[in-house]
């Protein structure tokens, strides 16, 4: 059995990897630039997690949101392999531990193999100094930016950070890069490539086609002239049948998005007080909030969270059978996304012109809640 498989054996106890996992992970053990972008479950952490284990290195891991990243740390450690955490909220103990540790690591004398941290966190003076340690004693094997498609989609607006993650490159030239992401347009992944300055990256896409994943529309009755009582009584009956959805699937948990905090909120207000056991995630709740309702979800203590596309980014939960979406995605990478978060998508979308068939076309739909909001997308 070669070394990656003996490796993915003491660690996973699986036996062989996924199409483009061996590939991906080969790539990074030969010092190259990766792209691999594969669907939602498909297997994207693996890549350079094994690489980590195998080679005895570090593997310094971009994660975009604080829950995703202790999240899959929490789940790195869970299957053997020493994980640390370096971000805003990690305690200056911690962060000595870690520089400790670090300063005299070597690829004979790991004392982890995986650092998650944010955009943010990586530009710090301290942890530079702790990657050209690192890079010195030959222990730094990769960079790893995982949900990459942020750097194109986030960098530009609210987090500039995403788009330095390219002086990595020009800091340490020798050092691969693996950049995963389960969006796939060109676009994305041309924005991928330039603002990491990846070098004659390998690209890796896996199939996207999906045939466990049950796509189901139902039509959201419309809110007539936009008048507020109108809206209301709409809304009244898409609850509706949420709810007549949900309670025949009593055992099954699962994920309502959302577009807007406040609509996250009424609707899990509305669903508790149909006798669902339902919680609200949003940005607009304080972190320790986030963290007890995505950990109430996890262990199965709550069974439908209703959220913004902020929750779910790179979640690892088996039992998740649905996914629903109040709200029309804000793009189709979006939508293919979220509702390959796990088995079944409905979509509880506004009335179509067109399009419903699943052939090309263009979709309008209207969105009326508090007055009239237009979304208007390609469908391809």
């Amino acid at each position: 059995m070669d070394s990656l498989e003996c490796a993915l054996k003491q660690y996973w106890g699986f036996t062989s990897l996924r199409p483009l996992q061996r590939e991906a992970a080969a790539a990074v053990c030969e010092g190259r630039d990766v792209v691999v972008i594969l669907p939602t479950g498909g297997g994207k952490s693996l890549t350079f997690q094994l690489p980590a284990v195998y080679a005895n290195k570090l593997v310094v891991v971009v994660s975009p949101l604080l829950a995703l990243l202790r999240d899959q740390a929490e789940n790195a450690q869970n299957n053997g392999i020493d994980t640390m955490v370096w971000c805003g909220d990690t305690s200056e103990a911690v962060k000595a531990n870690i520089e400790r540790d670090l300063a005299c690591a070597t690829p004979e004398d790991m004392p982890f193999h995986l650092l998650y941290t944010t955009p943010e966190s990586i530009r710090s003076d301290r942890v530079k100094v702790m990657l050209q340690e690192l890079h010195n004693n030959k222990a730094l094997l990769c960079f790893a930016i995982d949900e990459a498609h942020c750097v194109s989609e986030w960098g530009h607006d609210f987090r500039p950070a995403y788009l330095q993650l390219g002086s990595l490159k020009a800091a340490f030239p020798d050092v691969p890069t693996i950049a995963v992401t389960a969006t796939t347009t060109e676009n994305v992944r041309r924005g991928i490539i330039e603002s990491l300055s990846l070098q004659n990256p390998a690209i890796m896409i896996g199939s996207f086609n999906r045939p466990e994943i049950e796509y189901r529309v139902f039509r959201k009755e419309l809110c007539g002239d936009g008048r507020r009582d109108a809206v209301l009584e709409a809304s009244c009956r898409s609850l509706m049948a949420l709810v007549s959805l949900l309670a025949a699937r009593p055992a099954e948990s699962g994920v309502v998005y959302a577009r807007l905090r406040t609509t996250c909120d009424w609707l899990a207000d509305k669903l508790v007080e149909a006798g669902v056991d339902a919680e609200a995630y949003h940005a607009g709740k304080d972190p320790g909030r986030r963290a007890t309702v995505q950990r109430a979800w996890s262990e199965g203590s709550t069974r439908v969270v209703v959220a913004t596309v902020a929750f779910g980014m790179g979640i690892d939960k088996a039992d998740v059978r649905w996914v629903a979406h109040w709200d029309p995605p804000s793009s189709l990478e979006g939508f293919y996304q979220e509702s390959g978060r796990r088995l079944l998508l409905r979509y509880f979308g506004e009335r179509r012109e067109g399009g419903c068939d699943g052939v090309g076309g263009e979709s309008l739909c209207d969105v009326c809640q508090d007055g009239q909001v237009s979304v208007k997308r390609d469908v391809v």
